[in-house]
């Protein structure tokens, strides 16, 4: 069994924060990376983890991140703007 990695491109329009973030993000275009990890067990399983690969001044930074809050924060965007009439 192996650790299967998928890459999404994921993009914000607004700025935007997600749980451990210590402060807004500006907007932009980012990979979220994906890996599903097989577990040990007589069953096919496995755990997938997520992390943001942000991008600010020229650094990376790999944020550990749930499915859950990468939707909720990208409905969140998406929502925004039908709100402001802006697109």
């Amino acid at each position: 069994m192996t650790t299967k990695t998928t890459t999404r491109r994921i993009t914000f329009r607004h700025r935007f924060a997600l749980a451990n973030m210590s402060e807004t993000h500006a907007p932009g275009t980012f990979d979220l990376v994906i890996e599903k990890i097989p577990l040990d067990v007589s069953w096919e399983a496995h755990r997938t983890s997520c992390q943001l690969m942000l991008i600010d001044g020229g650094t990376t930074s790999a944020i550990a991140v749930t499915m859950t809050d990468v939707e909720a924060a990208l409905l969140a965007d998406s929502q925004h703007d039908v709100s402001t009439g802006f697109s």
